[in-house]
């Protein structure tokens, strides 16, 4: 675990973070410097490199072959349903332990003896998960696949169809990335969390389209569809702000679930 000014030892031998004196009161006590090791674990280590080959690999790589060897394919739908599928299981398998972890190391309750607050705890690792997958997940390989496309097909899509279809997948994450994060507040091992988080995008892969669309607007499974359909300028079945609405709305209530089973659990 990266640290700001140092690792020293709590009781047990374990290392701990060092963290910064609290200024802030109330549900934002300790965020800023517990927002700052999440952001370090990502940027301050070898993880980003980790991240961005294995994204660019995963995505691009495939997406490359297929414009290469099947020029029938569209490769924006592709890159969209491939990138938003492969990203999901990626916060799934990624964060599993980002709060069961630490309470099974003592971590967290070591961190919760500390004037921070419970929602500061989960909102940090929320907004350094989010923010890590966005850069390294997202948007660089949204910059190589335009320079892919231009490279072995001469065309890209759209500037901005495109931005909006990232907007679209950046919301996927958060979402897949919010129910994670509450699930680890639930769960005192990392299978439950595993199993529930891969088998939610697997439900929407095979049983979505079965859903009622009133039912849907509101899941995360419409979103790679209506990327696809926003990247190329089609018409949607659905209103985009709505679905948006709806989608912010799962985020909210998950974080708020997190947050309210870690005031209520001895960690």
């Amino acid at each position: 675990m990266s640290t700001e000014t140092g690792t020293p030892r709590s009781p047990a031998g374990a290392s701990r973070p060092q963290l910064r004196s609290i200024t802030t009161e109330g549900w934002r006590r300790g965020i800023a410097p517990l927002l700052r090791k999440e952001l370090g674990q990502w940027w301050g280590t070898r993880q980003w490199l980790v991240q961005a080959v294995t994204w660019l690999v995963l995505i691009n790589g495939v997406v490359g072959m297929v414009m290469l060897t099947d020029p029938s394919e569209d490769p924006v739908t592709l890159f969209l349903l491939l990138g938003m599928l492969t990203t999901a299981i990626g916060v799934v398998v990624t964060t599993q332990g980002a709060i069961v972890g630490e309470k099974q190391r003592g971590t967290a309750a070591w961190l919760m003896s500390k004037p921070i607050s419970r929602s500061s705890f989960l909102l940090s690792k929320l907004g350094g998960y989010a923010t890590g997958f966005w850069a390294l997940a997202v948007a660089l390989p949204a910059a190589v696949y335009v320079v892919e496309s231009l490279a072995i097909t001469g065309s890209s899509p759209g500037v901005r169809p495109l931005l909006g279809a990232l907007a679209l997948w950046a919301l996927h994450v958060l979402v897949y990335l919010a129910l994670v994060l509450a699930l680890g507040t639930l769960f005192r091992s990392r299978g439950p969390v595993a199993a529930v988080g891969v088998g939610t995008i697997l439900a929407g892969q095979f049983f979505g389209g079965m859903v009622p669309l009133p039912v849907v607007t509101v899941l995360p499974w419409i979103l790679p569809d209506l990327a696809s359909a926003v990247a190329h300028g089609d018409a949607v079945p659905v209103s985009v702000p709505l679905v948006v609405a709806a989608n912010l709305t799962t985020v909210v209530v998950a974080t708020g679930v997190g947050i309210w089973r870690l005031t209520r659990q001895e960690l």
